[in-house]
């Protein structure tokens, strides 16, 4: 019988980031194991979520400035598209929580949340120096500008069937084949 190591946060918080990112539905799964051991209330589970995007934002950034950008503004902005597609059902909750809170708790969270996101991508496109308002308005910018690309490409998207790789088209031959080779076919 092999022993299943005992859950921590961590761990509890990768399992419902994971059910997330499979749903993508923008609902918090309630039904993790040990979820309710871990954390505390819908408050404590939104605010580690809430920390897991920022984290992950933060070090899209981080990556982008690496290579000192030319363009930096246009750096942030793929930089939230990237974090956005990665996390695209944490987003998606993230966006639900800020149109629809349960609770204040959460709202304020989640505005405090994008505010720091805001300025951090301000000051990461060498916009802004530093966690103030003017900086914030510039981020909130740039993160619409963001949204707005990702819209345009789920557009289009929608409208062009991605091209086919080889082993996708390879493999829709086999199973084309093994699921035709059952059937009886009439013989000339």
């Amino acid at each position: 019988m092999k022993n299943h190591p005992k859950p921590t946060r961590a761990s509890v918080l990768h399992a419902v980031t994971e059910e997330i990112l499979a749903r993508k539905d923008g609902q918090i799964p309630t039904d993790i194991d040990a979820i309710d051991t871990f954390f505390h209330d819908p408050e404590d589970l939104a605010d580690a979520l809430l920390l897991r995007w920022h984290t992950l934002l933060t070090a899209s950034l981080e990556r982008g400035l690496v290579g000192d950008p030319e363009d930096r503004k246009e750096m942030v902005i793929e930089a939230w598209r990237h974090a956005s597609e990665t996390y695209r059902g944490v987003r998606m909750v993230i966006d639900e929580l800020a149109e629809n809170p349960t609770t204040d708790g959460i709202a304020h969270a989640v505005r405090t949340t994008a505010r720091n996101d805001w300025a951090a991508m301000a000051i990461a496109a060498g916009l802004a120096s530093g966690f103030d308002e003017p900086a914030i308005r510039v981020g909130h910018r740039l993160e619409l500008e963001a949204r707005r690309r990702n819209n345009l490409a789920e557009d289009t998207a929608v409208r062009e069937p991605r091209p086919r790789k080889l082993f996708s088209k390879f493999k829709t031959i086999l199973i084309g084949r093994s699921v035709t080779a059952g059937v009886e076919r009439p013989r000339p």
